[in-house]
């Protein structure tokens, strides 16, 4: 583990001498990923429980294995986690931290909501009526509660993984849980093309020349562009659901963080939008 963040801290180092600009939100990106690292060294997560008799199907009918909120949570952990989070959050800009002072006040009126919350799978429609009730901020909320379950997330992820044929599965939406990707990822002999599950962080295979949004294949509806001397990152636009999702060359970049090399990117998301195309799923890193 300590490699893979030692890895990181350098990436960023080098990220950080091209785009300066970029140098806080960087540093603070790097502060979470070692605290959700160590919570995860420390995490105990039960077995992922799978219907057995959905396995057969998952592939043959597009049945994701689990939802969301079937995902067991180190609660322990997991708020033990939001809380260094939110002392993180504090430092990292003035108007992150007086949000971040005004939701750990919500949570030590009533600490039980936070357990409710981390428990219920990021559900976003019960995160936005948690935060509308208490005046709070949806999108730093949202960040902190899906920080903080990360790493009993992808523990179950792992699990999961197994039980699946992830070679057979051709849906846009993730084989374990079912939801959207968030970035589309090109690796290996030929730039095979697989999705990155935006809740899970499952990888499957996924066509070259569609949609990851909404499965278009009409060539005359697809287009991409590309950030100058920025070849390895790629802007996919679909003209028939208006949305788009960054792809990341790994053949031209070698192992690197996703999350990382999407939010060193945030400007090519600016030009998107622009352009008049939305992201199907927001950035996580966007608080």
């Amino acid at each position: 583990m300590e490699k893979t963040l030692e890895s990181l801290r350098q990436r960023v180092q080098q990220i950080k001498k091209k785009r300066p600009g970029y140098g806080v939100v960087l540093d603070f990106f790097v502060q979470v990923r070692e605290s959700q690292a160590a919570s995860a060294a420390s995490s105990q997560v039960d077995s992922a429980k799978v219907i057995k008799a959905w396995q057969g199907r998952a592939a043959e009918e597009g049945f994701p294995l689990v939802q969301k909120d079937e995902f067991p949570i180190d609660m322990a952990a997991s708020v033990s986690l939001f809380h260094k989070l939110c002392e993180i959050g504090k430092t990292a800009n003035p108007g992150m931290a007086e949000q971040v002072e005004q939701i750990i006040k919500a949570f030590a009126d009533a600490p039980v909501d936070l357990e409710k919350l981390l428990s219920g799978g990021g559900k976003e429609q019960t995160i936005e009526q948690f935060a509308a009730d208490r005046n709070l901020d949806t999108q730093v909320l949202s960040f902190l509660v899906r920080s903080s379950t990360r790493p009993s997330i992808e523990a179950g992820r792992e699990q999961l993984c197994g039980e699946v044929e992830l070679k057979a599965w051709r849906q846009h939406y993730c084989p374990v849980c079912g939801s959207q990707p968030s970035l589309s990822l090109l690796k290996g002999e030929g730039g095979v093309r697989h999705s990155l599950c935006s809740y899970c962080g499952c990888q499957w295979r996924i066509d070259r020349l569609s949609c990851t949004v909404c499965g278009n294949k009409e060539q005359e509806t697809l287009q991409y562009f590309c950030g100058e001397g920025e070849e390895v990152y790629r802007i996919d636009l679909c003209d028939k659901c208006h949305h788009y999702i960054k792809t990341i060359d790994y053949r031209g970049l070698g192992e690197a963080d996703p999350s990382l090399e999407d939010l060193a990117t945030m400007h090519l998301d600016v030009v998107a939008a622009q352009k008049g195309y939305t992201r199907a799923v927001p950035d996580f890193w966007g608080a």
